[in-house]
């Protein structure tokens, strides 16, 4: 197609390694930008003409998403005084590449290795005082790292330890790291709404109650979700700066909403399937590259990835991604961020391609 403009994926990413995010970023920066961009108050009946056709863009200037904006991440408290204080499900990994797996799956593959992110829980201030401390690391800023000493001795305070009951899910590990073993590794942080409980008092209604443009109940998400019969609860994602999210489809339609931070997104249409060294259906990572794209020597393993094309995105605090189903996409966090994303059924103008790669979400 030639919406959006895409470049060869290799040509991206020689431009900008996405592991290059260590440094202050430089004033000006070229990117492979291919997306429309479409403020909500001005040119909403073109973004949703757009929608409606199945084609990724971006929209801002939403004044719902901006309020949330400002609530989670210009108030440096609201979060920490709103979210209970309790522990909740958190990626870990020693490395900045996180690959998703599901150990269901884990016996369908002979010699399967898991990746070296596995699952924990923290609460939500633990995670921000490690990424703060992380990012002050990074910008060589004393004021950063006094807000992340700040919450450490509050924690300490508290006499926060892991000696509590081990968790009742078998994927999730207990972690047993020491402080120091901690302050090396990156985490992942995620906060789910579940629709059906949003009546009573807890994060599910905490919530949607904020983030009304993603409740299928309210009139305001009209323009973010397709099928809202279909909606899958609300995703939120809390990342450190540094963290990837390798490349992968997910088999519905996704609306993405940065509610603080930056953070690259590297997008290709589903007919480049076949040229993404994708795991297949029946793997642990199944829909995701195989494959480290940060490292040019992986791609001769896998040369038909050298043909691929793609766009990229960096996406700032109150920008909303459409993305139909079916696209690709490698996240790439560019500070502490915050992203939470709904789903809203599944479309079926591209179910050639995903036929043509093995998978069908039908």
């Amino acid at each position: 197609p030639s919406y959006p403009k895409a470049w060869k994926a290799t040509e991206v990413l020689t431009n900008w390694n996405p592991n290059d995010v260590t440094i202050v970023p430089p004033a000006h920066r070229d990117v492979y930008h291919g997306l429309c961009i479409f403020d909500y108050q001005t040119q909403y009946d073109i973004a949703k003409a757009y929608r409606d056709a199945e084609r990724p863009f971006i929209i801002r200037n939403d004044p719902n998403v901006m309020a949330a904006s400002k609530r989670w991440y210009g108030n440096p408290n609201y979060l920490r005084d709103n979210f209970p204080d309790e522990k909740v499900y958190t990626e870990r990994s020693p490395i900045n590449h996180f690959m998703f797996y599901t150990e269901k799956k884990k016996h369908r593959v002979e010699s399967w290795s898991q990746p070296k992110n596995d699952i924990i829980e923290m609460t939500y201030r633990e995670w921000l005082e490690r990424a703060l401390e992380r990012e002050a690391n990074v910008l060589g800023s004393p004021e950063i790292s006094e807000l992340a000493k700040k919450l450490r001795e509050e924690r300490m305070k508290k006499g926060e330890t892991d000696d509590g009951d081990p968790p009742e899910d078998d994927e999730i590990k207990e972690d047993h790291d020491t402080e120091e073993e901690k302050r090396l590794k990156w985490y992942y942080l995620r906060i789910n709404g579940w629709l059906e409980d949003a009546d009573e008092e807890g994060t599910d209604k905490f919530v949607f109650d904020e983030l009304k443009f993603f409740d299928p109940r309210k009139k305001d998400s009209d323009f973010y979700m397709i099928d809202k019969k279909k909606q899958r609860g609300i995703n939120c994602r809390f990342g450190m700066r540094g963290i990837i999210a390798e490349n992968h489809m997910d088999l519905s339609r996704n609306t993405i909403a940065l509610l603080g931070g930056e953070r690259r997104y590297i997008i290709a249409h589903p007919e480049q399937c076949t040229k993404m060294g994708l795991y297949p259906h029946e793997h642990p990572s199944g829909r995701h590259s195989s494959f480290d794209w940060c490292n040019p020597t992986e791609w001769d393993i896998h040369p038909e990835f050298k043909e691929a094309r793609v766009s990229e995105v960096v996406m700032h605090a109150g920008d909303v991604l459409y993305l139909p189903t079916a696209w690709f996409h490698y996240i790439v966090n560019l500070s502490i961020n915050i992203q939470c994303n709904i789903r809203s059924g599944i479309g079926e103008e591209n179910m050639n391609f995903v036929n043509e790669c093995g998978f069908d979400p039908r």
